[in-house]
C-alpha cells in the first residue's frame, strides 16, 4: 500500500493506495463493482487461487484523528495505515470462491482489497468509495433540528470539508476526520414555517465551489446521490426554549495543562466531580499531607495573549479557594463552589508553607449565564453571556449563526475582567416571530489550513471535533409586532 505522507502538513492525498502489495501474487480477484458508497454490497470472486484453502479478505485503509500538540496547538488531520479483515472464505477444488461483502464505514478514496493465504497476499483488487449524504428527517417543528449525515468523507482536502447551506445561505462545515469518514450535522429549523432547502456543497478552503454542481473536476458532490433536499418547517406545538446548551458529559482534566510543583511528596490531591460548569459543587480531598498543617488551595487560570506573542501559562488566582487544615492523619476534605473562569483544565495546587506539593485539575465546561431580553421589536439589542469558554485553539473561538446564516466569532481568551465570561451584544433582525441563534465550536487556528477548517461553524462537532466533546449553545428570540 502506498501512502503519501502528512496530509496535515503538505495536504497530499493519504489514501493514494493504487498498486498492489509487494508480495508474490498467484491469483486474481474480480469485483462486481469497483466503485460505490459505504454500505453497498459487492460480489467478489477469486480465481486461480490455492484449492480448498482458507483465505482472508483484507480491507486496507487508515485511521484518522487530529494532530494536536500539548492539547492546544492543532497541526491538522493525521492518518495512519490500518487493515481490517472483512471476512474469511474457502476456495473450491479449482481454487475459486465467490462471496458478497458490504463496503465498510470508511473514508472516501481508493481502498485495496487483498486476499491473504496464511499471511501472504495471493490476489488484489481495488474499490473506490465516493462520499454521499443522507437527510435523516425532512420535517421539523420551528426551532428544532434537521439532521444530515455524511459518509465516505475525506481524507483528500477536496473531499474532507463539505459545506451545508440553508436556503442558499452558508450555515457551516462538516468533516469526517475522525469516525472513519462519517459525520453528523444538525441544522436548525428556522422560519418562516413552510418549505426550505438544505444543500451540501464541496469547496476548497471551506467555501462552496458553486461549479461543483456543473463543472467540478471531482464530479457531483454526492457522486450522483442526493445532496439537496426540500424540507418542511412546521408550527411548534409549544414555544421554543429561550436558551439551552447541549448536554455536558463527564470529562477528565488534562494533566499537560498543570503547572510544575515545587516539591515532589507523597501528598495527593483530588476533586470530585472533576468536570462541570461554573457553580458546580465539588469536594476537594487531600491525603498524605503533613499532620495538623495548613494547606493553601490555589486556583489557576491560563493567562497570556497569542496575538501579542505572550505565552499562555497557568497563573495562580488568590482567594478563589480556601485554606484548609489537615487532621492527625494528614488528610482533609473541603466542599467548594467552582468559580466562573475560562474553560479547559483549571489546575488546583496545594501549597504547604509556601511550597506547592500536589496538583489536580477541574475541567471547566461552558455555561450560559445570561440571555436577555427574550423578546422585543426589531433592532432590540440582546445580551448573551457565556462562562467557561476555553483558551485552547480547539475551543477558544465559537461561531455565532443567526437564522442559519454565519455571523461571526467570539474569543474566550479576552481580558474582560469578568472572570472568563464572554459578553456579546447583538441587535436582532427579521420579521415578527421567532429567530434563532446557534453558537458552534470552531477550530480557531491550525498549522496549515488547506482544508478550510479554520474559524467556521463546525456542524459535525459532536463526533469529529479535536480533543474534547464541546457543546453548542442555542437561543430563541421573538420579534414582536
Amino acid at each position: 500500500m502506498v501512502l503519501e505522507e502528512g496530509i496535515s502538513t503538505d495536504l497530499r492525498e493519504t489514501l493514494n493506495q493504487r498498486g498492489s502489495d509487494n508480495e508474490s501474487q498467484s491469483g486474481d480477484l474480480v469485483l462486481g463493482d469497483t466503485e460505490g458508497h459505504v454500505g453497498d454490497t459487492v460480489t467478489i470472486r477469486g480465481l486461480q487461487l490455492p484449492s480448498n484453502a482458507e483465505l482472508a479478505v483484507v480491507w486496507k485503509t487508515v485511521v484518522g484523528n487530529w494532530g494536536v500538540i500539548q492539547a492546544n496547538e492543532i497541526k491538522g488531520p493525521h492518518y495512519q495505515p490500518k487493515e481490517v479483515t472483512l471476512t474469511d472464505v474457502k476456495t473450491d477444488d479449482s481454487g475459486t470462491f465467490e462471496e458478497t461483502i458490504e463496503i465498510p464505514e470508511d473514508y472516501g478514496s481508493t481502498h485495496p482489497i487483498a486476499i491473504r493465504n496464511n499471511g501472504s497476499t495471493v490476489a488484489n483488487a481495488e474499490f473506490e468509495i465516493f462520499p454521499h449524504f443522507e437527510l435523516v428527517n425532512d420535517n421539523a417543528e420551528l426551532g428544532e433540528f434537521f439532521t444530515v449525515k455524511g459518509y465516505g468523507i475525506g481524507p483528500n482536502p477536496a473531499r474532507n470539508n463539505f459545506q451545508v447551506s440553508w436556503d442558499l445561505g452558508l450555515v457551516g462545515i462538516m468533516t469526517g476526520v475522525k469516525n472513519n469518514g462519517t459525520a453528523t450535522a444538525s441544522v436548525r429549523a428556522v422560519g418562516p414555517p413552510g418549505k426550505h432547502d438544505i444543500l451540501v456543497w464541496r469547496g476548497y478552503k471551506g467555501v462552496p465551489f458553486l461549479q461543483s454542481r456543473t463543472q467540478s473536476d471531482f464530479g457531483p458532490v454526492g457522486s450522483e446521490t442526493q445532496n439537496e433536499w426540500e424540507v418542511t418547517v412546521t408550527e411548534p406545538e409549544t414555544e421554543p426554549a429561550a436558551a439551552w446548551s447541549d448536554e455536558l458529559i463527564p470529562e477528565e482534566p488534562l494533566s499537560v495543562h498543570y503547572p510544575s510543583i515545587d516539591r515532589d511528596t507523597e501528598a495527593t490531591l483530588t476533586i470530585a466531580p472533576n468536570s462541570g460548569p461554573p457553580g458546580t459543587e465539588a469536594m476537594i480531598s487531600g491525603k498524605r499531607f503533613p499532620e495538623n498543617k495548613s494547606v493553601n488551595l490555589v486556583w489557576h487560570r491560563h493567562d497570556g495573549k497569542r496575538i501579542n506573542g505572550k505565552t499562555i501559562t497557568p497563573k495562580p488566582q488568590p482567594d478563589k479557594l480556601p485554606t484548609v487544615e489537615t487532621d492527625d492523619d494528614g488528610t482533609f476534605e473541603k466542599e467548594v463552589e467552582i468559580p466562573p473562569d475560562r474553560g479547559a483544565t483549571r489546575p488546583i495546587v496545594a501549597e504547604v508553607s509556601g511550597e506547592s506539593v500536589a496538583v489536580t485539575g477541574f475541567i471547566m465546561q461552558p455555561k450560559i449565564t445570561e440571555f436577555s431580553p427574550t423578546s422585543g421589536p426589531q433592532d432590540t439589542e440582546i445580551d448573551i453571556k457565556i462562562s467557561g469558554t476555553g483558551w485552547t485553539l480547539y475551543e477558544n473561538a465559537n461561531f455565532v449563526v443567526y437564522d442559519n446564516k454565519m455571523l461571526g466569532y467570539f474569543c474566550g481568551n479576552c481580558d474582560n475582567g469578568e472572570d472568563g465570561i464572554v459578553h456579546l451584544n447583538l441587535p436582532v433582525s427579521g420579521g415578527p416571530g421567532y429567530h434563532f441563534i446557534d453558537i458552534y465550536p470552531t477550530l480557531f487556528e491550525t498549522e496549515k489550513d488547506g482544508h478550510g477548517f479554520e474559524c467556521k461553524p463546525h456542524l459535525s462537532y459532536l463526533d469529529n471535533h479535536p480533543i474534547r466533546p464541546l457543546p453548542a449553545h442555542h437561543f430563541a428570540f421573538k420579534i414582536t409586532e
